[in-house]
């Protein structure tokens, strides 16, 4: 087996793969890359098991094969090289010499009949959506998920097709974000599925295109097909929680206010959080919004907002930081936020089909 290619074009290739591998303690084989050269293209594929990394490059091939090399030792390898070709020649014992410029490095690998074969997709659904919307509805909702791993469902992002729209829900059990958005598809193809977070992780880093990505589902996998690469992955096979059931139907109170300007506000007083309690207090009242924070022993921060409320003075307590993520999503100029009283959930929402809903801290 032996390969040209330049430099760029194998940086850009094993960047995009080599988050996949097996970790410490697992078998050799998913720690390596798998190479094919054949035709014009050289193929790498990386996997950890649950989710596993295609991409293609040109390059030149002058003897066509397959091999293995460990992912990791081969990209710090290019990464030192300099610009320009680079030349790769696998021997009869997957041993790779790889010249670049100067510098020549072996490295030996493993055969490729060792590595694991890439999920089969046979009849299964398929669905078009342009890369910005899913882009821009994983940004909006990824963040709310749970970080508990023993909440395996809500460390996962559940994807709706149902409707003629797509919808997407994160939630860790206090917060809860969903976005949606219009998709054609027909009523056999709706479904709903639960992607894993760290597959959620690698679609954003492969979102950074413009052209419509396809996106397959069969069963418990998922492939999606981004520009020149594929990604497959398990998915998380549990049911997700009624997420509907959280949000409330009705608010009473409706208060418009200037999302910068509460950001802004939420960041200076948050400085004040650093005990336990990790709270900030929000109190509406006539035309003007006081965020306030207060710390034992060490100080207190309060700053004011104007609103467009005229209704009774409430206070209500959340977690600064929950707040701000949604605040940080969302591109509006000005958001709503919808209440009923001080002790149940809030509802932000904006000029798109998208809502947070924050349940509210209680304090002593």
């Amino acid at each position: 087996m032996k390969f040209k290619i330049m430099r760029t074009a194998l940086l850009e290739g094993l960047k995009a793969v080599q988050n996949i591998v097996g970790g410490k303690g697992s078998s050799p084989i998913i720690q390596n890359v798998l190479l094919e050269a054949e035709g014009d293209r050289l193929t790498m594929i990386t996997t950890d098991l649950d989710i596993s990394i295609r991409m293609v490059s040109e390059c030149v091939v002058e003897e066509p094969g397959k091999t293995t090399l460990p992912v990791k030792l081969l990209f710090n390898s290019i990464t030192k090289a300099s610009e320009g070709e680079v030349e790769v020649q696998i021997d009869d014992h997957e041993r790779a010499t790889i010249k670049a410029g100067s510098a020549k490095f072996k490295i030996a690998g493993r055969p490729a009949s060792e590595f694991p074969r890439l999920p089969e997709q046979k009849d299964a659904y398929s669905y078009t959506i342009p890369q910005a919307v899913l882009r821009e509805m994983i940004r909006k909702v990824f963040y709310a998920a749970s970080q508990d791993d023993t909440r395996r469902t809500l460390k996962g992002v559940l994807m709706s097709l149902r409707d003629k729209k797509i919808t997407m829900v994160a939630t860790d059990g206090r917060r809860l974000a969903m976005v949606e958005n219009e998709l054609e598809f027909s009523e056999s193809e709706e479904r709903d599925i639960v992607i894993p977070p760290k597959t959620v992780q690698e679609i954003q880093r492969a979102l950074v295109g413009e052209d419509d990505i396809s996106l397959s589902v069969q069963n418990s996998q998922v492939c999606l097909k981004i520009d020149g690469m594929l990604i497959y992955s398990k998915l998380i096979d549990e049911k997700y929680p009624n997420y509907k059931q959280v949000i409330p139907r009705e608010t009473a109170i409706h208060v418009e206010v200037d999302r910068q300007l509460l950001l802004d506000a939420l960041e200076r007083v948050s400085v004040m959080t650093m005990d336990e309690a990790h709270s900030t207090k929000l109190t509406f009242s006539p035309g003007k919004l006081t965020v306030s924070s207060a710390a034992n022993d060490i100080g207190e921060a309060k700053d004011e907002v104007p609103i467009k409320y005229e209704g009774e003075t409430l206070e209500i307590t959340f977690n600064p930081s929950y707040v701000m993520d949604s605040l940080k999503a969302i591109d509006d100029d000005e958001v709503t936020v919808n209440l009923n009283n001080g002790h149940s959930p809030a509802v932000i929402k904006c000029s798109i089909p998208y809502l947070y809903v924050l349940m509210p801290l209680r304090i002593n």
